[in-house]
């Protein structure tokens, strides 16, 4: 992730000088995706460690699934504890949503599928 990252701040030049936004904004999803992407990894590493203990009195422990009758052995999405969704669900997914935007954005996509539109008409002869 901070291979890509570093890429993605080394491509930020070729981009013109809109606004700095705009040069340097695949760079910063990229790098926000990082961060999301390893959370949860982070999270196992620190439980893990005993860092960050599995239970606490707040409920903000770092188990990532809840320790009760029904859920004992299950590691299915209806026992995740507010941990585990945080983590497990929401900054995963929203990690993998900015790197695929950040990629996309880099890449110039969007001028790459008007070039293919406008060649695809000429050749089916459509103005």
């Amino acid at each position: 992730m901070l291979a890509m990252t570093a890429y993605m701040a080394w491509s930020s030049r070729k981009r013109s000088n809109k606004s700095l936004f705009h040069k340097y904004g695949p760079t910063i999803f990229v790098a926000f995706a990082s961060l999301f992407i390893m959370a949860d990894l982070s999270r196992h590493v620190l439980e893990d460690t005993h860092v960050w203990p599995a239970q606490m009195a707040s409920g903000w422990g770092a188990a990532q699934y809840k320790h009760t009758p029904e859920c004992d052995d299950k590691e299915v999405v209806r026992c995740l504890t507010k941990v585990g969704w945080l983590f497990t669900i929401d900054f995963t997914y929203m990690g993998f949503f900015l790197l695929i935007v950040g990629t996309l954005w880099n890449s110039n996509i969007t001028s790459k599928l008007r070039l293919f539109r406008a060649k695809w008409q000429q050749l089916r002869g459509v103005n």
